[in-house]
């Protein structure tokens, strides 16, 4: 038990720390594949939601094969003037197995706090929540997140299909309200948007690994240029891999502040019984 809660906080972590990425360098995305309009909505999309201070997004992802895996999140962030974010992962599954949901995650800096359900609270001290580094949460779950946070925010996201050469319009659709145009397209490592170098490395290198050489997306962007909606689906030998976020309340504010200190533990502290409570 102690174990699968550990890789759900994982998974949190990199949920919401590769969401809340910081922004980056934007470059000039607005002119890059710009041949058809659909390449122009999309690089457009992407310079418009770097601009961004705050938003709102709902995660489901599954995987098959080496990826298998389910989650459902629903997460706010603020990039700016700092990075915070707080949200919950609702459901979450590895390799069949089932983690502990439902429970909140807080991001404020390189603090990701997680809160302990009630069956794991002995190890804690009776303390409600329990507190990582990024650093930490990312050797849990295996994942390099400081590659992760530099690319995967919004702007980010949307900049790698500005290389799609068969970007095109599907039509017009509402996503939960809003009125948006539907693009689709597919994309290969080689086609990936203007990244930086590092990012452009770490893309090829992931589907390098898993054996796939093309992501098909579908983005639904509203007439503000913001991205609505947003599916990427890869199939490749190892297995299959599909996300689906749909973003809302831009540049809405809320608040965010760390748990008291008296009711937080050190995430050392449930590390330790891995060896002994691998269940």
């Amino acid at each position: 038990m102690v174990r699968r809660y550990a890789v759900g906080t994982a998974a949190g972590a990199v949920l919401i720390v590769s969401l809340a990425g910081c922004q980056g360098d934007t470059g000039d995305g607005g002119k890059s594949g710009a041949q058809v309009p659909a390449a122009q909505a999309i690089a457009l999309a992407s310079q418009k939601t770097a601009t961004v201070d705050s938003y709102k997004v709902a995660v489901t992802a599954s995987g098959t094969g080496q990826a298998a895996a389910k989650l459902h999140g629903t997460i706010q962030i603020r990039l700016k003037p700092d990075v915070a974010a707080t949200g919950t992962l609702d459901q979450a599954s590895v390799r069949g197995q089932s983690v502990p949901g439902g429970e909140r995650a807080i991001l404020l800096g390189d603090n990701f706090y997680a809160k302990v359900p009630q069956q794991l609270s002995q190890f804690t001290g009776g303390k409600p929540w329990v507190r990582f580094s990024v650093s930490q949460a990312g050797q849990q779950a295996g994942v390099n997140l400081d590659s992760v946070v530099k690319r995967a925010n919004p702007a980010e996201q949307t900049k790698i299909f500005t290389g799609s050469t068969d970007a095109h319009k599907v039509g017009t659709e509402s996503v939960d309200g809003v009125k948006t145009t539907h693009y689709a397209g597919t994309l290969t490592p080689e086609q990936a948007g203007k990244l930086e170098p590092q990012a452009q490395k770490a893309f090829k290198d992931f589907y390098q690994r898993s054996g796939s050489n093309k992501v098909t997306f579908d983005l639904w962007v509203g007439k503000d240029s913001l991205p609505r909606k947003l599916v990427t689906k890869v199939a490749a030998d190892k297995g299959t891999a599909s996300s689906t976020m749909v973003f809302s309340d831009y540049n809405k504010s809320f608040s965010v502040s760390a748990p008291p200190a008296s009711e937080v533990a050190d995430g050392s502290q449930l590390a330790n019984k891995f060896g002994t409570q691998a269940h």
